[in-house]
């Protein structure tokens, strides 16, 4: 509970816009049950505005894929801020994440992903992820776990606290890049129709962009 509590602190963290310095807080208590070992596994999550899901030791052989709603999380405030939080599960199959603005996808420490299986971030309205600037409130993979591959043509955020993360082809390395800060950020955003990448070294009441 001491890694899920330190998980949900830093979803709250991150809810700043991209380019901000100011601190915010909010917190959502509705999660729901644990999965255990006899339920039938699930493949699919919805996540409307404010809904936060847990998922704990499940072994994924096929996609599963989480799916942000845009009608409500697109205007959506901050503390109805959406999330779903994975913990010692096995991703054989992949993971899709279907979303344009406002959600939270946690991947703990116990986390794993089979050979060839990656995280694939995809809009669900067309054409908004060249028109998402640094101000929005991105969709966001928050890594704990090793070995995460982030394949995306989306405008999102890719976050992690310590291990390195292949984000689109490049491996991106927090202790090489921002050693002395708590988290890094990588934000895919559009400039005209050419993808670009910022790098952001995030602190408990900062946002800073890095070269």
């Amino acid at each position: 509970m001491k890694k899920l509590f330190i998980f949900f602190v830093a979803a709250m963290l991150l809810t700043l816009p991209a380019c901000a310095g100011t601190d915010t807080s909010a917190s959502t208590d509705n999660s729901a049950p644990e999965q255990s070992e006899t339920a039938e596994v699930q493949y699919d999550y919805q996540l409307k505005a404010g809904e936060t899901t847990e998922v704990y030791d499940v072994t994924f052989n096929q996609m599963v894929t989480v799916t942000v709603d845009p009608a409500s999380t697109r205007d959506g405030s901050i503390d109805l801020r959406s999330g779903i939080f994975f913990d010692n599960c096995t991703f054989n199959g992949g993971l899709t994440i279907l979303g344009d603005y406002h959600a939270m996808v946690s991947l703990g420490a116990g986390c794993s992903f089979g050979d060839g299986s990656v995280v694939t971030c995809k809009e669900v309205t067309p054409g908004a992820a060249k028109e998402t600037t640094m101000d929005d409130n991105f969709v966001k993979v928050f890594v704990s776990c090793e070995d995460v591959t982030v394949e995306t043509e989306s405008a999102i955020g890719v976050v992690t606290e310590g291990s390195d993360v292949t984000f689109n082809g490049t491996v991106y390395s927090k202790q090489e890049i921002a050693p002395d800060t708590p988290f890094l950020g990588i934000y895919s955003v559009y400039e005209n129709d050419d993808m670009t990448y910022v790098k952001l070294a995030i602190s408990d009441d900062s946002v800073e962009t890095l070269e």
